[in-house]
């Protein structure tokens, strides 16, 4: 396919769908592409959206290309459809937390962690497919090992779990309102 051709077909096919798409897939469609050609592609495309001044870019997203608009239009998408934000309790940010920084991670060590039953909140991150089941421990009874999904890295507009924060660059410390601020208080 000729790489005109081929960056039309790419641009048609990450414009029909809201999925991320592996650089694997997208060489199935072009046919016998490889990860290097279409990265090679994407690139093209993105250079040529920038010059023209295009709305929207191809954004490398969970192992993957998606199309998305750049993020200075979002106020006037929303005007249109108005985004259903994702409700995650405590308790479920948490566990994701959890497995995210742990991986792969049984539900009892999850469980030993958070000092309570993890069992509700892993079935609904399972729901939203922001988790998945990625295998078995060799520990007795072979309980299943947890990992985050595309769909995690897809949510939090990551490309890799290596562009998750360190423990170092999170801010951890207590605000006003939250009980570790009064304890601490109350301590000293």
């Amino acid at each position: 396919m000729i790489e005109a051709d081929a960056k039309k077909v790419l641009e048609a096919v990450l414009f029909s769908t809201a999925d991320v798409l592996t650089p694997k897939q997208i060489g199935k469609v072009l046919g016998n592409t490889t990860p290097a050609q279409v990265s090679h592609l994407v690139d093209s495309l993105n250079d040529e959206y920038q010059r023209t001044n295009r709305t929207f870019r191809i954004e490398p997203v969970a192992h993957g290309y998606q199309m998305r608009t750049l993020p200075i239009y979002k106020t006037w998408i929303r005007k249109l459809e108005p985004l259903k934000p994702l409700r995650l309790t405590q308790p479920a940010l948490e566990i994701l937390s959890i497995v995210a920084y742990r991986q792969p991670v049984t539900r009892a060590v999850v469980q030993n962690l958070r000092g309570v039953d993890a069992s509700h909140g892993l079935r609904a991150l399972l729901e939203k497919k922001l988790i998945r089941i990625v295998g078995k421990d060799k520990a007795p009874g072979r309980p299943i090992l947890y990992g985050t999904s595309r769909g995690f890295l897809s949510l939090f507009n990551l490309n890799d779990l290596r562009d998750l924060p360190t423990i170092d660059e999170l801010d951890l410390s207590p605000t006003p309102g939250d009980p570790r601020t009064e304890l601490a208080q109350e301590a000293s």
